[in-house]
């Protein structure tokens, strides 16, 4: 909110290229399913004729090695970036799973200005939270304050983060005189989380990792702070008045007037930089963005305050997410654009990984081939997932059960949270769902990779995030069925407890969403149509996963899913006994796992001869089976919307006269060639070089207002 400070803006908006750069490649191939050799598409007229389905299937596979090619190429250019395929995925899942505002420079005015105020008046001291009475006309005052109240009004903020310069530090509440030397309520919850702040932005020459603490002790108190009225606007209103300014015409009262959910976020403070400005070699680089501590060399006030911001995002609301099923390493249950289930609660079946594995049969002895027969032990599946989004991970579980039993929408039919009051009923009753145990961990609890002592348990010392593993067993179930399998988890119980008896107010108990929607069952809380939920027993159950129940490993139905999976590329695991990795004595299949609509792999025939829809057909958002190319609705438009700004931007570079597009064309090479890999002063091209000492290069300009117009534009295309 202060305009002269530049580090916090250009964070955002690195992080925003960012994230929308690793969802963009996440979401290819945008087709639903790679098409089939015999099957067009399940919308497909049953009354086209022979030639024009033909000529329909070749267009199909056409788009599918396009698409295909974009998104191999997509994914090598950010891994030679430094991002993995795991940061890539957690990158998307952020920009699927979360409703993010980012407001680079609220004080646009002082921004422009490089001036702390806006037109004379401070905004960071703009907002109704613990002001005299008779003051009531010296807040709202401005631009700045006035929208981000109308942000807040229209939304439900958990997590908000307000960058600023001048010292290097990380602050929570409070930062009120009322309040000089109380804890806040929440306390343990906002020091942890301040906590691993600090930790994944890490330090750098010259600058070590950020200290963290209350604003009170560690910057200074101030009346009309955003982060305290951000904190406690709701919930604390003797320490809230209705604001009456004069400026702009005057604000209505009502809009500083609060309901009981609005205001109850955790808004931390980022004192990014002792200087304002800083140099550009304090930055950091944009290669390995996310590694923390050090980062190689590449760490700086941009690169840090980038991963800081993108942990902000992550820990807005814990997520469980199976991760590994009978060996096979499966897709991310969050992909832009192909999730359907997000727009209206449905069709978990089909959007969800659907595995195919053996059930129990009989079929020859694998040690002996002596002809005794025995109970084909590959009915037992070992599963593994990982936690997100919590510190804690108090107690996690995995549970399994018959599709059939669950009812038609797993989320909740009004506001959209998921699971369900009813599916949580059904998924609880012991006699119909089982629950499993982690094998892999000793007591009850784990840590995310946001814990201070890292992650716990891990399969691998590399391993960023904690995975739990499992193994269940289907051998009760008939060939045919459809298992439902969730993971689910219970985080952060700790933050429920008081940090001391010097809390202000007093007898106060969990206040903010974010630990409330952790750590109280009955906890709602909504605004503007947005909402906040509590979950039933405080567990967070993942996406769930389907098993097929099918016939014997070796048996006729796996050797014509191994075949299918082998022509189509699906990926497929077999049992570890197998002679020759893949074949047992006989020389049958021994496939352990295939999955069976894989976005690259599909198995039409499978989908349509083996897998059965479950009994209530409201789980689905599709028909029956078959290779679907449709190409989901949000990416359709979105195309759209691409194409016609593209040919606008052609039109009008065709337009341009010749010389215009020399300036252009030197203006960009001369960008290209100062900013390279770093964070550079390309990045402040509208800040003056003051008292970090940054040379602004003279990319060019000429003295004639068409040019430098033309230029403008050229920068905004860019």
């Amino acid at each position: 909110v202060h305009g002269n400070e530049r580090v916090g803006p250009t964070s955002l908006l690195e992080m925003t290229e960012l994230l929308l750069g690793a969802a963009h490649c996440e979401s290819l191939p945008r087709m639903r399913y790679k098409p089939s050799d015999d099957v067009v598409s399940n919308n497909t007229n049953t009354t086209l004729s022979s030639e024009n389905a033909n000529l329909q299937k070749i267009q199909e596979e056409e788009d599918w090695k396009r698409e295909l090619f974009n998104a191999q190429n997509c994914r090598l250019t950010l891994e030679g970036e430094g991002i993995p395929p795991h940061h890539r995925r957690w990158l998307a899942r952020l920009v699927s799973s979360r409703r993010t505002i980012v407001i680079p420079t609220a004080n646009a005015l002082g921004y422009s200005r490089d001036q702390r105020e806006e037109d004379g008046i401070d905004p960071n001291r703009d907002f109704p939270f613990d002001i005299r009475e008779n003051d009531r006309d010296k807040c709202m005052q401005t631009v700045a304050g006035r929208s981000i109240n109308e942000l807040f009004r229209s939304h439900l903020f958990p997590v908000g983060l307000t960058f600023h310069g001048g010292m290097e530090v990380i602050a929570y509440e409070w930062g009120a005189p009322t309040y000089l030397d109380n804890d806040a309520p929440d306390a343990i919850a906002q020091n942890a989380i301040a906590g691993a702040y600090s930790r994944y932005a890490g330090g750098f020459s010259g600058h070590v990792a950020y200290d963290f603490g209350t604003m009170n002790d560690k910057v200074y108190y101030v009346r009309g702070g955003m982060e305290d009225w951000a904190f406690a606007g709701s919930w604390d209103p003797d320490r809230v008045v209705q604001c009456a300014p004069t400026t702009f015409g005057g604000y209505p009262a009502e809009k500083t007037t609060y309901n009981n959910s609005t205001l109850r976020a955790f808004n931390m403070l980022i004192e990014t930089s002792s200087p304002k400005t800083p140099k550009r070699k304090d930055l950091g680089k944009r290669t390995n963005p996310l590694e923390g501590g050090d980062g190689g060399g590449n760490n700086g006030h941009i690169a840090r305050n980038l991963r800081l911001a993108l942990l902000a995002m992550d820990v807005v609301e814990p997520y469980v997410s199976i991760r590994q099923v009978g060996g096979l390493d499966l897709e991310d249950d969050v992909i832009p654009g192909v999730n359907l289930r997000r727009y209206d609660g449905k069709g978990y079946f089909e959007n969800g990984a659907i595995i195919w594995t053996p059930g129990v049969g009989e079929r020859r002895d694998l040690d002996g081939g002596d002809g005794r027969k025995m109970k084909d032990p590959s009915s037992s599946v070992t599963i593994s997932w990982t936690v997100g989004g919590a510190f804690n991970i108090d107690d996690t579980e995995l549970i399994f059960g018959p599709w059939d039993s669950l009812p038609s929408n797993l989320a909740d039919e009004n506001d959209g949270v998921y699971p369900s009051v009813q599916t949580m009923e059904v998924i609880s009753n012991t006699g119909v769902f089982i629950s499993v145990r982690p094998s892999n961990l000793k007591s009850t609890a784990g840590r995310s990779r946001w814990h201070a002592d890292g992650p716990h348990p891990t399969a691998s010392s590399n391993d960023i995030n904690p995975t739990f593993e499992a193994t269940i067993d289907t051998s009760a179930y008939p060939p045919g069925t459809n298992l439902a399998v969730f993971a689910k988890a219970k985080v952060d119980k700790q933050w429920l407890e008081p940090i001391s008896e010097n809390v202000g107010p007093s007898n106060m108990g969990p206040v903010s969403h974010i630990v409330n929607a952790r750590g109280n069952p009955s906890y709602y809380a909504t605004n503007a149509g947005k909402v906040i939920r509590g979950r039933q027993d405080d567990w967070w159950h993942s996406s769930p996963v389907t098993l097929v129940v099918g016939g014997a490993a070796g048996g006729p139905e796996a050797d014509q899913i191994f075949a299918e999976a082998e022509t189509n590329h699906a990926p497929i695991s077999f049992v570890s006994n197998a002679s020759d990795g893949r074949k047992d004595e006989g020389g049958s299949n021994l496939v352990k796992a295939v999955h069976v609509n894989a976005r690259i792999g599909y198995l039409p025939h499978v989908m349509e001869t083996v897998v059965s829809h479950p009994s209530n057909s409201a789980h689905s958002l599709f028909g029956g089976g078959g290779a679907s190319t449709t190409k989901s609705m949000p990416f359709l438009l979105g195309t759209l919307g691409i194409a016609i700004f593209v040919m606008l931007v052609l039109v009008g570079l065709v337009r341009r006269r010749r010389k215009r597009n020399m300036y252009a064309r030197q203006r960009l090479e001369r960008i290209a060639e100062d900013e390279a890999d770093s964070f550079s002063a390309g990045s402040y091209r509208d800040a003056p070089a003051m008292d970090g000492d940054i040379e602004v290069p003279d990319y060019g300009r000429t003295n004639l207002d068409d040019e430098n117009e033309d230029l403008n534009e050229i920068d905004m295309i860019r």
